[in-house]
């Protein structure tokens, strides 16, 4: 019989930017800034990805896996709230070999903190795969704003 157990967990993550909240959000938002940082790392194999507007109602699609691995994982978003440089909200369900794992609210916030930006990431989910799921979960978001931290360094801040 299938577990059909579901975990319910809320977790936080923030980081401090040397940038202004125009230029990190730019960085997480802007198309080909978002595939450098959240699609091109760590020799992930991207399948497929569409999408990626930043409007209200709009949704983004990938299919990727992880170095090595023939397992195809999938993350489909939609935008639900939008504040230029200030907030964004978007949903995501997650399934890995087609079964699903997770639906998620996200909540991003770009707070002024001194001549930089505080980054506060909040995910409220609803995990299949237990609390496990939920740890791993956080981990993978914090290297994710590891990476954001690179391309916000590297990027060219918005006219």
């Amino acid at each position: 019989m299938t577990d059909l157990a579901v975990t319910h967990a809320t977790f936080c993550v923030e980081r401090v930017y040397d940038a202004t909240p125009a230029r990190v959000f730019h960085a997480f938002t802007d198309r080909e800034a978002r595939d450098r940082w959240f699609f091109q790392t760590d020799s992930w194999t991207i399948h497929a990805h569409t999408g990626g507007d930043l409007a209200v109602g709009a949704v983004e699609s990938s299919r990727f896996s992880p170095p090595g691995a023939a397992v195809v994982i999938t993350n489909d978003s939609t935008y639900l709230d939008i504040v230029p440089d200030r907030r964004l909200i978007f949903a995501y369900g997650m399934t890995v070999a087609g079964a699903p794992i997770s639906a998620s609210l996200a909540t991003v916030e770009f707070r002024p903190e001194g001549a930089g930006t505080r980054l506060v990431f909040t995910e409220q989910g609803a995990y299949f795969e237990g609390r496990e799921a939920v740890a791993s979960r956080e981990e993978g978001t914090i290297g994710l704003l590891e990476s954001l931290a690179e391309e916000v360094a590297r990027s060219t801040p918005p006219a």
